[in-house]
C-alpha cells in the first residue's frame, strides 16, 4: 500500500502523461475524437444560428407589412401584455431599410408594419394605449431572401397630466395633446373655443392656418405623420362648425420645432401641440 505522501505526486504525474498524450494526438497526429474538436474550434455565430430552429413567433418579408405569425405568438403576445405596466403605453416600432418600397398608405414600410402588428393588439388593450412609430435600419445580407424580425417593443409610461390645454400667444392659438393622441379629449372650454373661432370665422373673409407639432418620442417619419393629424383633425372640427375646408390649411412640423425641452416631461407635453393663425385675406 502507497504511503499517503506519495499518491499526490503520482496522481500529478498521472494527469500530465494525459495531458501529453491529448496534446500529441491532436497537434501532432491530428487526430482528435469529434467531440475534441468542436470544442476546440470557434462557431460562426451565423452558421449557428442557421442551424438552430426558428422560434420567433413573428416574422416579416421583405417588402411586405403584414406579418407571418408562428405557431407560439398568442403566448409572447400575452406575455408581452401580461409586463405591461398598468396603464403604461405599448409601443410598436417597425423596422425598415431604405430601399424597401414605401406603401400608398403610410410614410414608410416600418409604419405599415407597425400597424399591422397593432391590429393584432387591439382586442386586448385600447387604441389610446398603442402606439405606433418606425425605425430605419441597416440591410441585412439576406434580408431580401430570409424571414427577418421586422419590429421592436417598448413600454412608456404616459404623463399625469391629460387635459387638453389651449393658450393665445399674440396671433396665435396654440392647442396642447396629449402623449402620442392625435384626438384631443372632449373639454368644454377647447369647444367653447373653436366654437367662438368658428362664430368669428363665419363673419369675416379669413382663413386659417393649422401646423401639428410633436414631442421627440418615435422617429422623424412617425412625428411627421402625427403632427399633421393633430392638424387635420383641429380642421375636421372647425368644417364641422360651418367653416369651408378650402379656407383651412394644414401642415406638420413633427419635432423639428420644439418649443420647450424635450429632456422632461412638462417640456415634452408643451411640444404636443396645434397652432393656429388667423389671415386677413389680401
Amino acid at each position: 500500500m502507497l504511503p499517503k505522501q506519495a499518491i499526490l505526486p503520482i496522481g500529478l504525474l498521472v494527469l500530465w502523461g494525459l495531458v501529453c498524450r491529448d496534446w500529441y494526438v491532436c497537434q501532432i497526429k491530428k487526430a482528435c475524437p469529434d467531440s475534441v474538436v468542436t470544442a476546440a474550434v470557434p462557431t460562426d455565430s451565423t452558421e449557428a444560428a442557421s442551424e438552430k430552429p426558428d422560434d420567433r413567433p413573428m416574422v416579416f418579408h421583405w417588402g411586405e407589412a403584414a406579418p407571418e405569425l408562428r405557431d407560439n405568438f398568442p403566448a409572447y403576445r400575452d406575455s408581452l401584455l401580461k409586463n405591461l405596466p398598468e396603464g403604461h403605453i405599448l409601443e410598436i416600432i417597425g423596422l425598415y431599410s431604405k430601399d424597401e418600397p414605401v406603401p400608398d398608405n403610410a410614410p414608410n414600410l416600418g409604419m405599415a408594419r407597425a400597424e399591422e402588428v397593432k391590429k393584432l393588439f387591439l382586442e386586448f388593450l385600447p387604441e389610446e394605449r398603442l402606439l405606433v412609430s418606425s425605425r430605419l435600419v441597416s440591410e441585412a445580407a439576406d434580408a431580401r431572401t430570409k424571414a427577418f424580425s421586422g419590429v421592436l417593443f417598448n413600454t412608456i409610461e404616459p404623463t399625469k397630466e391629460e387635459k387638453v390645454e389651449i393658450v393665445e400667444v399674440e396671433d396665435r392659438i396654440i392647442i396642447h395633446f396629449p402623449f402620442s393622441k392625435a384626438v384631443r379629449e372632449p373639454d368644454p372650454k377647447v369647444d367653447e373655443y373653436l366654437d367662438k373661432l368658428a362664430a368669428r370665422l363665419q363673419q369675416t373673409d379669413e382663413t386659417v392656418s393649422i401646423v401639428g407639432h410633436t414631442d421627440n418620442i418615435g422617429d422623424e417619419a412617425s412625428n411627421m405623420e402625427l403632427g399633421r393629424a393633430r392638424a387635420r383633425h383641429i380642421r375636421d372640427v372647425l368644417v364641422s362648425k360651418g367653416i369651408s375646408a378650402d379656407r383651412i390649411t394644414i401642415s406638420s412640423k413633427g419635432e423639428s420645432e420644439p418649443i420647450a425641452d424635450n429632456d422632461s416631461e412638462a417640456g415634452r407635453r408643451r411640444n404636443r401641440r396645434a397652432v393656429l393663425q388667423l389671415h386677413k385675406k389680401e
